[in-house]
């Protein structure tokens, strides 16, 4: 369960630095070198806090009423990694002397990012040296560094700068909008400080003011000098003394973070954690680290056999979207994880429906925290709503930290209604996942009647037929549009799992409470199955497929073909409307519909629909072909579902995208799972329970994962002869395989032609 690069690739620093990062949920810090590179060569050092963030006023020439004002951005923080290494009085540099070895390793059974180097200095004296870092899972606040150096040809004198660094800048790209156009400095440092023999430094964002601070300690066994200063914004401990032929000095660095949004006096919290972090030395926090991943893996395993490069992408991509998981309820999944400021750090709608399920059927516990980040934000998506025009109800951020709209173009943000529905259904299939009925009493309900209260002042009955109008669905080429079949299917299931939520409540004596604090009425309740039940759902009987909006089919289809490679993707080359007017798709839109919500859809439709929308789709997306995937394995089209997925899979490692080195695509990782579970495994969520319809590509001689359901522990394995079932934990469930029911109550083999 490893990662691995060989060799030193100048033009691959910040690539590496995003595969390699190493994060907890709540800190990340990208695999920057601690000794620095050449300021030439194109490096991303950042440290981040998941949900810590700046603001800053939106600047339109002509801005209208409504349009979002402030953004916000998560913040490089404080730089600890710094490690100025002189080596009997030669710099250590990967770009000076000669790199006889070098090695980078991401151990995900340990939680471990190594760098191993043998390096020959400009003098012939040549050093082993070994970096290792780790962000804590057990200490959420502790990121612990580490130096191994090895004279292999000689003993002298060692000399080691470690500094804790307050002057830090965001990254940025003008050409890019995906990124921020400013690289500008959004925290000040307020104190540096040496207390005792701890760097301590506070900071404050230069906007939001919020306040943040950093604790850095170091232990090593062996007899060295120290001495520490304090100058401006750099804190420095110098270690010195002598080094002896092949025996290993070692250093290890602690680095404890704090911020005001979790912690109300974030300097005393620091200073105590960081007595806390140093009881243990580096081997007892990897020892610590072991035991978190060993629980995590037995529950989130999943793997297959025949491919060795699918299988690490699937493997890194469950370890990323751990590391990536807000665990406290503040922090959610930004769509580059902790890896770097792409996207500036926001929440999309990315969770809920390409994330959240990986948490929700193998970790209930952090699928928790992530609904109660959305929770959280309840305040904000009222507010949003009236800005918006809307009377009643909540209309959740497209993109956000707090839950205020970031996004400063509104045909593909704001008008993305559809982020309701996602947020519903993370809500809806937590419960039916859990049962955690209390939970959708006291939180979940609310959520849920607030945003269905927004369809209600959104739609419209015409003719008999609830209309939503003047939304933007998934494709974001195709922008503010009258009933996208998308939204419209979302809401439709929002409203009626709402209502059949209600009835739960009610029969469990759980409905006052949500009476008391929202006001719900039985005549509410009516107009919510009555919107859903003569919901409008674009359909063109011509072709027999469901039409992705009103206009859609109407316009002239774009020619993929005729489009130079190089103008790939389309939204850096060609201005919206002249995307608008055309039928091209971005990514999954009516496709992801009939993933998320295929019962009672017709087969012919599923598998028509997919085919017509697979002809005009970019894939400009990395959101896009994990979904094609999924839906060509659940059409019949096996083989093509493996070609999708490969080409997901490796989107990061193989940087398809180009664009890895702004951060990992945490959205793609969950697809990879998914591709797995959802595609070639063919499990969909029903209401009457868990439903299979697996498969294997010939290029693949089995896969395997693991689920929870209602308590149930369930081990699924697949090759060419059969889809086994085995119970691992639980009293036992139906299961539906092939469409014919099964009670598992240990083991199961179903043939796997069905």
């Amino acid at each position: 369960m490893r990662i691995h690069f060989s060799g030193l690739s100048k033009q691959e620093l910040a690539r590496r630095e995003t595969l390699f990062h190493v994060a907890n949920g709540y800190l990340g810090m990208r695999a920057s070198f601690e000794e620095g590179v050449p300021t030439e060569l194109r490096s991303v050092r950042g440290t981040y806090i998941n949900g810590y963030y700046d603001s800053a006023p939106i600047h339109y020439e002509e801005r209208l009423y409504g349009f979002a004002q402030t953004q916000q951005s998560i913040v490089n923080i404080i730089d600890v990694q710094g490690m100025d290494i002189l080596l009997d009085g030669e710099r250590f540099s990967c770009f000076e002397g000669t790199l006889d070895n070098f090695e980078q390793q991401l151990d995900m059974r340990r939680g471990v990012y190594t760098r191993d180097i043998t390096w020959t200095s400009p003098k012939g004296k040549q050093s082993r040296l070994v970096f290792s870092r780790l962000a804590s899972f057990e200490l959420q606040q502790l990121l612990l560094m580490q130096v191994a150096v090895t004279p292999l040809n000689w003993s002298g004198t060692i000399r080691i700068a470690s500094s804790q660094h307050g002057d830090v800048v965001q990254d940025y790209d003008l050409n890019d909008p995906r990124k921020a156009s400013v690289g500008k400095k959004m925290i000040d440092v307020k104190e540096a400080v040496i207390v005792d023999d701890l760097m301590l430094m506070t900071a404050k964002t230069t906007q939001s003011k919020l306040i943040m601070a950093s604790a850095v300690a170091h232990q090593s066994l062996a007899e060295l000098q120290r001495g520490y200063t304090a100058k401006g914004e750099v804190n420095e401990a110098v270690f010195s003394g002598q080094i002896k032929e092949n025996e290993p000095l070692t250093l290890s660095k602690y680095c404890v973070f704090t911020d005001e949004r979790r912690f109300a006096q974030p300097r005393e919290a620091a200073l105590k954690l960081i007595v806390q972090a140093r009881e243990t030395d580096f081997e007892g926090w990897v020892k610590k680290q072991e035991d978190f991943l060993r629980a995590f893996w037995r529950h989130a395993g999943a793997s297959v056999t025949g491919d060795e490069a699918l299988n690490a992408s699937l493997t890194w991509s469950m370890y990323t979207l751990l590391a990536s998981a807000g665990r406290d309820g503040i922090g959610n999944i930004a769509s580059k994880g902790l890896s770097g400021e792409g996207y500036e750090g926001h929440y999309f709608w990315d969770t809920e429906i390409y994330m959240f399920p990986f948490f929700l059927l193998t970790n209930k516990d952090i699928a928790l925290q992530l609904l109660k980040s959305r929770a959280a934000m309840l305040p904000a998506a009222k507010a949003h709503a009236r800005e918006m025009g809307h009377q009643t109800g909540a209309l959740y951020a497209w993109r956000t930290i707090t839950g205020s709209e970031c996004s400063a173009y509104f045909p593909s943000g704001s008008a993305q209604y559809h982020i309701n529905g996602a947020v519903a259904r993370a809500f809806l299939t937590y419960y039916q996942v859990t049962g955690d009925l209390a939970f959708m009493a006291k939180t979940g309900a609310e959520i849920l009647i607030e945003t269905a209260r927004l369809w209600m002042d959104a739609g419209h009955s015409h003719k008999g037929q609830f209309r939503i109008d003047s939304v933007t669905g998934p494709d974001e080429y195709s922008c503010v549009v009258n009933n996208n079949y998308y939204t419209n299917r979302s809401a439709q299931d929002h409203l009626k799992g709402l209502v059949k939520l209600c009835a739960d409540l009610q029969e469990q004596g759980l409905l006052d409470q949500v009476i008391e604090k929202t006001g719900l009425a039985q005549v509410e309740l009516d107009a919510f199955w009555k919107a859903a039940t003569s919901m409008y759902l674009p359909f063109d009987e011509e072709l027999g497929i469901s039409a992705q909006d009103d206009a859609f089919l109407t316009k002239a289809r774009m020619n993929l073909a005729n489009i130079p490679k190089d103008k790939f993707p389309l939204l850096l080359h060609f201005h919206p409307l002249y995307l608008y007017r055309l039928q091209v798709c971005k990514q999954a839109d009516t496709v992801l519909a009939h993933f998320l919500y295929e019962e009672g859809e017709p087969e012919e439709v599923i598998r028509k629909t997919y085919d017509y929308y697979e002809e005009i789709t970019t894939h400009d997306s990395s959101l896009s072909e994990c979904m094609f995937s999924m839906m060509a394995a659940r059409t019949g089209q096996v083989e093509k579902a493996f070609s999708y997925y490969r080409a997901s899979a490796v989107l990061d490692l193989e940087d398809t995208h180009g664009n890895t080195a702004d951060g990992i695509h945490a959205a793609n990782m969950g697809g990879c799972w998914m591709g797995i579970v959802f595609g070639f495994g063919g499990l969909r969520l029903h209401q009457d329970g868990l439903v299979f319809r697996p498969c294997l590509p010939d290029e693949l001689k089995g896969y395997a994962f693991s689920i929870t359901y209602q308590g149930n522990l369930i081990k699924v394995r697949v090759d060419s002869q059969a889809a086994r079932f085995e119970l691992l934990e639980g009293q036992g469930l139906n299961i539906t395989v092939f469409n014919q029911q099964h009670m598992l109550k240990d083991t199961l083999s179903v043939p796997l032609n069905g």
